[in-house]
């Protein structure tokens, strides 16, 4: 992915632009629908799923609108076929307003990974993974990677494919609260 995806908001978190980039992984990804007539003047807030993952942004876009520094953060996005990381720049334009890019790092081709297929059908089990990170929560309160989970619930045993819920696992959390104390 050579462009950056980039979008902006405004001072109320309603998305203003999304660039051709944007437009191009949304397509890749089971996102065909989401078109610019769709999203623009939408709330970012119907965008991103969990209270947690919720929260963190309003942190970060809080802590770029109050100090007018851009924050920089690493996360990981991956699809059935690879591990995706990627950057996210978020950077204060005028009147509270911000833009947000996301630049890939690298991608690992990896055998496809079912749980991640967009396509699947879903049973009604549910299982919560990182929207930073793609750790999976267990039961006992550990997070692990996708495939040791997919392993350890044997989550593919029964022949149907849980439903995805994103969450924010404790390290994730912490990494993010860290990076935004250095914008102080």
């Amino acid at each position: 992915m050579p462009t950056s995806i980039q979008y902006s908001i405004d001072n109320a978190d309603r998305i203003r632009f999304i660039n051709e980039a944007w437009l191009q992984f949304a397509c890749q990804n089971a996102g065909g629908h989401l078109n610019r007539a769709f999203i623009i003047g939408k709330s970012l807030w119907g965008f991103i799923e969990g209270e947690n993952l919720r929260q963190t942004y309003g942190l970060i876009f809080k802590a770029v609108r109050t100090t007018h520094q851009a924050a920089i953060l690493r996360f990981r996005c991956d699809s059935s076929l690879c591990r995706r990381y990627f950057q996210l720049t978020v950077s204060p334009l005028q009147e509270d307003e911000l833009m947000l890019s996301i630049h890939s790092i690298r991608e690992i081709s990896r055998d496809p990974v079912l749980l991640l297929d967009p396509d699947v059908q879903r049973g009604d089990q549910v299982l919560t993974i990182c929207s930073w990170c793609v750790k999976a929560w267990l039961p006992n309160d550990e997070w692990v990677e996708l495939e040791e989970a997919v392993n350890r619930l044997d989550l593919l045993g029964s022949g149907v494919v849980p439903r995805l819920r994103h969450g924010l696992c404790q390290d994730c959390q912490v990494d993010i609260e860290k990076e935004l104390k250095n914008l102080r």
